[in-house]
Protein backbone atom coordinates (compact mmCIF):
# COMPACT_ATOMS: atom_id res chain seq x y z
CA UNK A 1 0.00 0.00 0.00
CA UNK A 2 2.82 2.70 0.85
CA UNK A 3 4.43 1.66 -2.92
CA UNK A 4 1.32 1.87 -3.96
CA UNK A 5 0.64 5.08 -2.65
CA UNK A 6 3.80 6.57 -3.57
CA UNK A 7 3.41 5.91 -6.97
CA UNK A 8 -0.08 7.54 -7.62
CA UNK A 9 1.64 11.06 -6.07
CA UNK A 10 4.55 10.49 -8.40
CA UNK A 11 1.75 10.54 -11.11
CA UNK A 12 0.13 12.98 -10.06
CA UNK A 13 2.95 15.13 -9.36
CA UNK A 14 4.20 14.24 -12.83
CA UNK A 15 1.01 15.19 -14.64
CA UNK A 16 1.08 18.36 -13.42
CA UNK A 17 5.22 18.85 -14.38
CA UNK A 18 3.49 17.86 -17.38
CA UNK A 19 0.83 20.29 -17.92
CA UNK A 20 3.47 22.95 -16.67
CA UNK A 21 5.42 22.74 -19.31
CA UNK A 22 2.97 22.78 -21.63
CA UNK A 23 1.65 25.79 -20.76
CA UNK A 24 5.04 27.25 -21.36
CA UNK A 25 5.26 25.80 -24.95
CA UNK A 26 7.74 23.53 -23.97
CA UNK A 27 7.10 19.60 -24.60
CA UNK A 28 7.79 16.64 -21.96
CA UNK A 29 10.16 14.11 -23.11
CA UNK A 30 8.34 11.01 -24.37
CA UNK A 31 10.17 8.05 -22.09
CA UNK A 32 9.35 3.81 -23.20
CA UNK A 33 8.34 1.90 -20.00
CA UNK A 34 9.71 -1.11 -20.57
CA UNK A 35 7.70 -4.16 -18.52
CA UNK A 36 8.01 -7.64 -17.96
CA UNK A 37 6.24 -10.57 -16.96
CA UNK A 38 7.51 -14.10 -15.80
CA UNK A 39 4.51 -16.64 -15.94
CA UNK A 40 0.59 -16.28 -17.34
CA UNK A 41 -1.01 -19.56 -15.65
CA UNK A 42 -4.25 -20.56 -16.71
CA UNK A 43 -5.67 -19.03 -13.74
CA UNK A 44 -4.68 -15.84 -14.68
CA UNK A 45 -5.40 -15.70 -18.42
CA UNK A 46 -8.60 -13.84 -17.70
CA UNK A 47 -6.60 -10.77 -15.57
CA UNK A 48 -3.76 -11.12 -18.10
CA UNK A 49 -6.20 -9.69 -20.89
CA UNK A 50 -7.88 -7.19 -18.65
CA UNK A 51 -4.51 -5.96 -18.37
CA UNK A 52 -3.64 -5.90 -21.98
CA UNK A 53 -7.04 -4.28 -22.94
CA UNK A 54 -6.00 -1.23 -20.13
CA UNK A 55 -2.55 -0.72 -22.70
CA UNK A 56 -5.27 -1.11 -25.64
CA UNK A 57 -7.15 1.40 -24.56
CA UNK A 58 -4.10 3.83 -22.59
CA UNK A 59 -1.03 3.13 -24.32
CA UNK A 60 0.57 2.80 -27.67
CA UNK A 61 2.82 -0.77 -28.29
CA UNK A 62 6.42 -0.50 -29.06
CA UNK A 63 8.71 -3.45 -29.60
CA UNK A 64 11.83 -3.04 -26.27
CA UNK A 65 14.72 -2.35 -28.37
CA UNK A 66 12.72 0.46 -30.36
CA UNK A 67 15.44 3.93 -30.62
CA UNK A 68 14.00 6.92 -32.01
CA UNK A 69 11.19 9.35 -31.63
CA UNK A 70 7.83 7.96 -29.62
CA UNK A 71 4.14 9.53 -30.41
CA UNK A 72 2.77 12.15 -27.67
CA UNK A 73 -0.72 11.38 -26.07
CA UNK A 74 -0.57 8.15 -24.39
CA UNK A 75 1.89 6.08 -22.45
CA UNK A 76 4.52 3.86 -24.60
CA UNK A 77 5.11 0.73 -23.89
CA UNK A 78 7.07 -2.52 -24.15
CA UNK A 79 6.30 -6.02 -23.56
CA UNK A 80 8.97 -8.22 -22.62
CA UNK A 81 8.82 -11.87 -20.96
CA UNK A 82 11.57 -13.74 -18.58
CA UNK A 83 12.50 -16.95 -18.78
CA UNK A 84 10.13 -18.43 -21.71
CA UNK A 85 7.59 -20.55 -20.12
CA UNK A 86 5.10 -22.54 -21.62
CA UNK A 87 2.44 -20.54 -19.88
CA UNK A 88 3.33 -17.56 -21.89
CA UNK A 89 3.20 -19.11 -25.46
CA UNK A 90 -0.19 -20.94 -24.35
CA UNK A 91 -1.35 -17.97 -22.49
CA UNK A 92 0.01 -14.28 -23.24
CA UNK A 93 0.64 -15.00 -26.83
CA UNK A 94 -2.38 -15.87 -28.60
CA UNK A 95 -3.79 -12.53 -27.07
CA UNK A 96 -0.81 -10.44 -27.61
CA UNK A 97 -1.52 -11.62 -31.38
CA UNK A 98 -4.75 -10.92 -31.06
CA UNK A 99 -3.99 -7.39 -30.63
CA UNK A 100 -1.29 -6.64 -32.53
CA UNK A 101 0.84 -6.45 -29.57
CA UNK A 102 4.91 -6.81 -30.03
CA UNK A 103 6.66 -8.71 -27.32
CA UNK A 104 10.51 -9.81 -26.50
CA UNK A 105 11.02 -12.89 -25.02
CA UNK A 106 13.65 -13.62 -22.74
CA UNK A 107 14.99 -17.51 -22.79
CA UNK A 108 17.86 -19.54 -20.45
CA UNK A 109 19.24 -21.88 -22.83
CA UNK A 110 20.35 -24.29 -20.56
CA UNK A 111 17.20 -25.32 -19.20
CA UNK A 112 14.37 -25.85 -22.47
CA UNK A 113 11.69 -28.45 -22.04
CA UNK A 114 12.46 -28.64 -18.50
CA UNK A 115 11.03 -26.95 -14.93
CA UNK A 116 13.19 -24.14 -13.67
CA UNK A 117 16.55 -25.10 -12.05
CA UNK A 118 17.66 -21.59 -10.47
CA UNK A 119 16.80 -20.66 -7.16
CA UNK A 120 13.79 -18.51 -6.31
CA UNK A 121 11.91 -17.70 -3.32
CA UNK A 122 10.14 -20.08 -1.10
CA UNK A 123 6.24 -20.11 -2.27
CA UNK A 124 6.96 -18.46 -5.56
CA UNK A 125 4.34 -19.26 -8.34
CA UNK A 126 7.05 -20.02 -11.04
CA UNK A 127 8.46 -23.21 -9.08
CA UNK A 128 5.30 -25.19 -11.15
CA UNK A 129 6.45 -23.49 -14.36
CA UNK A 130 8.42 -25.26 -17.32
CA UNK A 131 10.87 -23.81 -19.83
CA UNK A 132 9.13 -24.05 -23.62
CA UNK A 133 11.23 -27.22 -25.05
CA UNK A 134 13.78 -26.36 -28.24
CA UNK A 135 11.36 -26.69 -31.04
CA UNK A 136 9.01 -24.66 -29.47
CA UNK A 137 11.31 -21.71 -28.68
CA UNK A 138 12.68 -22.58 -32.52
CA UNK A 139 9.20 -21.49 -33.78
CA UNK A 140 8.55 -18.42 -32.00
CA UNK A 141 10.43 -15.46 -33.84
CA UNK A 142 7.68 -13.30 -35.81
CA UNK A 143 7.26 -9.80 -36.96
CA UNK A 144 5.45 -9.98 -33.30
CA UNK A 145 7.92 -11.65 -31.26
CA UNK A 146 11.35 -11.18 -31.17
CA UNK A 147 13.88 -13.75 -29.01
CA UNK A 148 16.22 -12.58 -26.47
CA UNK A 149 19.31 -14.60 -24.04
CA UNK A 150 18.93 -14.49 -20.74
CA UNK A 151 22.04 -16.42 -20.02
CA UNK A 152 22.64 -20.33 -19.97
CA UNK A 153 21.98 -21.06 -16.36
CA UNK A 154 20.29 -17.97 -15.03
CA UNK A 155 22.98 -17.35 -12.17
CA UNK A 156 23.85 -14.24 -10.30
CA UNK A 157 26.54 -13.05 -12.87
CA UNK A 158 27.77 -10.54 -10.79
CA UNK A 159 28.86 -13.47 -8.56
CA UNK A 160 30.56 -15.64 -11.26
CA UNK A 161 34.21 -15.50 -12.14
CA UNK A 162 34.97 -13.51 -15.41
CA UNK A 163 35.28 -16.29 -17.80
CA UNK A 164 32.51 -18.13 -16.09
CA UNK A 165 29.89 -14.96 -16.99
CA UNK A 166 31.87 -14.59 -20.11
CA UNK A 167 30.44 -18.28 -20.83
CA UNK A 168 26.77 -17.47 -19.38
CA UNK A 169 26.29 -14.54 -21.64
CA UNK A 170 28.06 -15.24 -25.02
CA UNK A 171 27.01 -18.64 -24.60
CA UNK A 172 23.36 -18.14 -24.53
CA UNK A 173 23.70 -15.74 -27.51
CA UNK A 174 25.35 -18.76 -29.64
CA UNK A 175 22.96 -21.31 -28.40
CA UNK A 176 19.43 -19.07 -29.11
CA UNK A 177 21.15 -18.32 -33.08
CA UNK A 178 21.98 -22.12 -33.58
CA UNK A 179 18.40 -22.67 -32.52
CA UNK A 180 16.36 -20.32 -34.57
CA UNK A 181 18.69 -18.84 -36.95
CA UNK A 182 18.13 -15.42 -35.49
CA UNK A 183 20.37 -12.72 -34.95
CA UNK A 184 20.20 -12.14 -31.37
CA UNK A 185 20.47 -8.70 -30.42
CA UNK A 186 18.96 -8.75 -26.72
CA UNK A 187 19.79 -9.93 -23.02
CA UNK A 188 18.16 -9.80 -19.90
CA UNK A 189 19.95 -9.93 -16.43
CA UNK A 190 19.10 -12.63 -14.59
CA UNK A 191 17.93 -11.69 -11.28
CA UNK A 192 18.53 -8.16 -12.40
CA UNK A 193 22.06 -8.91 -11.25
CA UNK A 194 25.33 -7.32 -12.93
CA UNK A 195 27.95 -5.36 -12.08
CA UNK A 196 30.26 -3.25 -14.27
CA UNK A 197 32.57 -5.83 -15.96
CA UNK A 198 29.38 -8.08 -16.29
CA UNK A 199 27.69 -5.19 -18.56
CA UNK A 200 31.28 -4.72 -20.32
CA UNK A 201 31.35 -8.54 -21.24
CA UNK A 202 27.43 -8.06 -22.76
CA UNK A 203 28.98 -5.23 -25.14
CA UNK A 204 31.82 -7.75 -26.09
CA UNK A 205 29.47 -10.24 -26.79
CA UNK A 206 27.28 -8.28 -29.66
CA UNK A 207 24.61 -7.42 -27.60
CA UNK A 208 22.56 -3.60 -28.57
CA UNK A 209 20.92 -3.55 -25.38
CA UNK A 210 20.74 -5.34 -21.80
CA UNK A 211 17.61 -5.02 -19.45
CA UNK A 212 17.56 -4.31 -16.03
CA UNK A 213 15.02 -5.17 -13.47
CA UNK A 214 15.58 -1.14 -11.86
CA UNK A 215 12.01 0.53 -12.72
CA UNK A 216 12.80 3.35 -14.80
CA UNK A 217 12.11 4.18 -18.05
CA UNK A 218 13.92 4.50 -21.47
CA UNK A 219 15.00 7.28 -23.31
CA UNK A 220 14.75 6.04 -26.84
CA UNK A 221 16.46 8.99 -28.59
CA UNK A 222 19.53 8.81 -26.46
CA UNK A 223 22.62 6.14 -26.66
CA UNK A 224 21.75 3.91 -23.35
CA UNK A 225 23.13 0.94 -23.33
CA UNK A 226 21.17 -0.76 -20.40
CA UNK A 227 17.31 -0.70 -20.07
CA UNK A 228 15.32 0.06 -16.89
CA UNK A 229 12.18 -2.48 -16.95
CA UNK A 230 9.00 -2.50 -14.86
CA UNK A 231 7.72 -5.74 -12.85
CA UNK A 232 4.53 -6.72 -13.66
CA UNK A 233 2.19 -9.55 -12.36
CA UNK A 234 -0.66 -10.48 -14.26
CA UNK A 235 -2.72 -10.28 -10.81
CA UNK A 236 -1.80 -6.81 -10.14
CA UNK A 237 -4.65 -4.69 -9.33
CA UNK A 238 -6.33 -2.27 -11.84
CA UNK A 239 -4.63 0.91 -9.96
CA UNK A 240 -1.55 -0.79 -9.75
CA UNK A 241 -0.95 -1.71 -13.05
CA UNK A 242 -1.93 1.80 -14.97
CA UNK A 243 0.36 3.04 -12.62
CA UNK A 244 3.42 0.46 -13.77
CA UNK A 245 2.95 1.05 -17.38
CA UNK A 246 2.84 4.52 -17.01
CA UNK A 247 6.20 4.79 -15.41
CA UNK A 248 5.07 5.80 -11.85
CA UNK A 249 7.19 3.77 -9.99
CA UNK A 250 10.37 5.58 -11.51
CA UNK A 251 11.05 6.83 -8.21
CA UNK A 252 11.94 3.24 -6.52
CA UNK A 253 15.72 3.49 -6.98
CA UNK A 254 16.50 7.02 -5.80
CA UNK A 255 14.46 5.78 -3.18
CA UNK A 256 16.46 2.23 -2.70
CA UNK A 257 20.01 4.34 -3.34
CA UNK A 258 18.86 7.16 -0.71
CA UNK A 259 18.51 3.61 1.97
CA UNK A 260 21.71 2.12 0.63
CA UNK A 261 23.39 6.10 1.78
CA UNK A 262 21.86 6.31 5.09
CA UNK A 263 22.48 2.48 6.26
CA UNK A 264 26.34 3.62 4.94
CA UNK A 265 26.40 6.81 6.90
CA UNK A 266 25.00 4.84 10.28
CA UNK A 267 27.10 1.63 9.91
CA UNK A 268 30.00 3.43 9.19
CA UNK A 269 30.29 5.42 12.87
CA UNK A 270 29.22 1.94 14.51
CA UNK A 271 32.31 0.16 12.60
CA UNK A 272 34.32 3.31 13.84
CA UNK A 273 33.69 2.44 17.23
CA UNK A 274 33.80 -1.06 16.91
CA UNK A 275 37.96 -0.68 15.47
CA UNK A 276 38.33 1.45 18.40
CA UNK A 277 36.79 -0.86 21.18
CA UNK A 278 39.00 -3.77 19.29
CA UNK A 279 42.27 -1.58 19.45
CA UNK A 280 41.80 -0.79 23.50
CA UNK A 281 40.81 -4.24 24.14
CA UNK A 282 44.22 -5.23 22.52
CA UNK A 283 45.93 -2.84 24.03
CA UNK A 284 45.21 -4.14 27.37
CA UNK A 285 45.75 -8.57 26.40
Amino acid sequence: MARLTISLLYYIALAFWRFALQLTGRSPARRLVVIYYHGIPDAYRSKFVRQMESIRRGAKVFPAFHRGSLPAGKANVAITFDDAYVSVAENALPELASRGFHSTIFVPTATLGGPPSWTMEEGCPDSCEFVMPAEQIAKLASPLVTLGAHSCTHPRLSRLTLSDARAEIEGSRIELQNLTGQDIRLFSLPYGDHSPSTIELCREAGYEAVFSTIPTSVDTKGPGFVRGRVKVDPFDGRLEFFLKYNGAYAWAPYVSALKRTLRNHWQSPAAHLGLVASDRQGRRS
